[in-house]
């Protein structure tokens, strides 16, 4: 047994958007805080941008696997074709490459289990920074109606706080983390922030957001995302070198590295404890938080640490894990799970997509403009956001983004009659540079049969118990993505391109990587986990900070709402400690 840790001042679990943020602020606030996270460091350093597939184990073929693999099947249109099913095959790498196979948590020793007839990809990182070293950027707000969706269309509940609250907390965290988009968006249900210039357009990305706004009177802005087109705050701007998804060595894009965690070391007053997997949160005698139990990862020994104040950051799945396992005779359901609802409410954004050419841009010259795979212009809600644009298949909003015509590392045909051969390569010069594609991302809304749970039998390869996952997709959702794709459909034709295929179910349970819900926060403590400020109802130094206290998911990427939530949440915490409320 490790001899147990000192008492800090405050135990953050987990060290991604939230917990990276609850860091800075407490240790600036004159907090000693202990960050613990199941993975390592230096993933930051082992960044293969600069790598051709060739240059990688089996040529980038990934190798699953096999024993540890989820079948996830989707539906796709293709033109021509008709309706196929495709299977995507997952064993806890997120992208089935070997750019960013180090980043990921793999199914055989972080184990978690589904219903055979709801499989479920739950992605993980095992690194400091989380899924922060990873994540694509994506960086708009959440506009108002976003925070009041139950007033406008009476599903579910409203959150606790509404977007005026929440709008300098956005300006503040933009302001910290660099956010490059707009300038403006013409739309209140997307509203603009401090952002940074954006990027110019590729060209197909042009003409799309021209036909838009031509033929729809929709308007594409520059999508906001959280990396930097001038030198700024002591980081270097971006310059273009690869798929934000695969890292980031310049430091250019937000990570909880490079930007939250340097100010906090430099307090003095953080202790880092890495390859730490937490198994409960410990309990004393008066019901309150008193520490941690953890496992270190390599070596199996065991250990604990001791803190006034304990706060979850550990992602909504993982959050709701490590309280519904810190039982005790004064918890019996789990910790803060008075109401019932620590696990319930799991929701996550759905996902689908058109993809097509433009003709016009066939056989063009190859210019160097990888610019940021994931972003393009983004196109704000415009259905479901007043009486004038209400739908009547579906509720809740979802927002376009317009992608391609440019030259990635991979050459892909717009278009692809051929199998082999002299014709296949011909289709790839001639369409490399012409693809095109509309993509959607909308709320997946509350159903009580979407929840995680405790697995009886299960566990990881710690020996502690794993989470059950149960969620599916319902006729909600497939009316919204049957409206993501007529659009996308329309935009593409009305820039004269052809389209090759669009999603013809929503996107796969976990594609998105964006779940959240699972500790929601609210008012009252019979229906809720926490109340307004992450502070649990039942544990008063119990502090959850991270997506699983959100009522709903939104249109997209909650990554900077997480920031702007844990900045204002840690903020309070701090205040409420110096007036010794805790």
């Amino acid at each position: 047994m490790y001899q147990d840790m000192q008492a800090f001042d405050v135990i953050v679990i987990g060290s991604g958007a939230g917990g990276g943020m609850y860091a800075k602020v407490l240790t600036e606030a004159g907090a000693r805080v202990l960050l613990l996270d199941a993975g390592g460091h230096k993933i930051d350093h082992d960044i293969r941008h600069h790598q051709w597939p060739w240059e990688l184990p089996y040529r980038d073929v990934y190798q699953l696997d096999r024993d540890y693999t989820v079948k996830l099947p989707t539906r796709t249109h293709v033109v021509g074709q008709g309706v196929q099913e495709r299977m995507t095959l997952f064993d806890g790498s997120a992208h089935n490459t070997y750019f960013n196979d180090h980043f990921w948590a793999k199914r055989r020793d972080w184990a978690y289990t589904f219903p055979t007839d709801k499989p479920y990809r739950w992605v993980r990182v095992r690194a400091l920074g989380g899924k922060t070293n990873c994540w694509d950027g994506g960086a708009a707000r959440w506009g108002p109606i976003e925070f009041k969706g139950a007033s406008y269309d009476g599903h579910d509940v409203d959150w606790p706080v509404d977007y005026a609250e929440i709008a300098p907390w956005y300006t503040k965290t933009e302001e910290l983390i660099g956010v490059s988009g707009g300038p403006e968006t013409r739309s209140e249900a997307s509203p603009a922030g401090s952002w940074l210039k954006p990027i110019a357009p590729r060209c197909g990305e042009a003409k799309l957001a021209a036909a838009a706004e031509k033929k729809f009177g929709l308007f594409g802005f520059g999508a906001p995302k959280a990396a930097i087109t001038r030198d700024f705050r002591g980081r270097p701007k971006c310059h273009f070198c690869g798929p934000c998804n695969q890292g980031c060595d310049s430091g250019s894009k937000f990570t909880t590295i490079g930007v939250l965690l340097p100010p906090a070391m430099a307090t003095g007053r953080l202790t880092l404890r890495m390859n730490t997997i937490v198994r409960e949160i410990l309990v004393g005698g008066d019901g309150l938080a008193r520490g941690v139990s953890f496992v270190d990862r390599y070596s199996f020994k065991e250990g604990a640490a001791y803190a006034k104040v304990v706060v979850v950051s550990a992602s909504a799945i993982e959050t709701a894990r490590l309280l519904l396992n810190s039982k005790s005779s004064r918890y019996p359901d789990g910790l803060a799970n008075s109401s019932g609802q620590v696990g319930r409410n799991l929701v996550e954004n759905i996902t689908a997509s058109v993809s097509g050419y433009l003709p016009e841009l066939e056989n063009m010259p190859v210019t160097n403009d990888d610019a940021w795979g994931g972003s393009g212009r983004m196109i704000a809600p415009f259905v479901n956001v007043d009486a004038k644009s209400r739908s009547k298949n579906f509720i809740r909003r979802h927002g376009l983004t317009l992608h391609g015509g440019g030259f990635g590392k991979r050459p892909g045909a717009g278009r692809l009659d051929f199998a082999y051969g002299p014709e296949m390569k011909d289709d790839v010069h001639r369409n490399y540079g012409a693809s095109i594609s509309v993509a959607g991302q909308g709320e997946g809304i509350q159903n009580p049969n979407n929840f995680v749970d405790i697995d009886p039998d299960a566990k990881d390869a710690w020996g502690i118990p794993a989470v059950r996952i149960q969620l599916t997709f319902g006729e909600n959702e497939q009316k919204m993505i049957e409206d993501i794709t007529e659009w996308g459909i329309k935009i593409i034709e009305a820039a004269g391109g052809k389209v090759t295929a669009w999603s013809a179910s929503p996107s796969i349970p976990g594609g998105s990587i964006h779940e959240q819900g699972t500790c929601r926060m609210g008012d009252d403590p019979k229906k809720f986990v926490t109340n307004r400020w992450g502070q649990c109802h039942d544990v008063k130094n119990l502090i959850i900070g991270d997506g699983a206290l959100h009522p709903t998911c939104s249109i997209g990427d909650p990554t900077v709402t997480i920031l702007a939530m844990s900045m204002r949440n840690a903020e309070h915490l701090a205040e409420s400690v110096r007036r010794r409320e805790l």
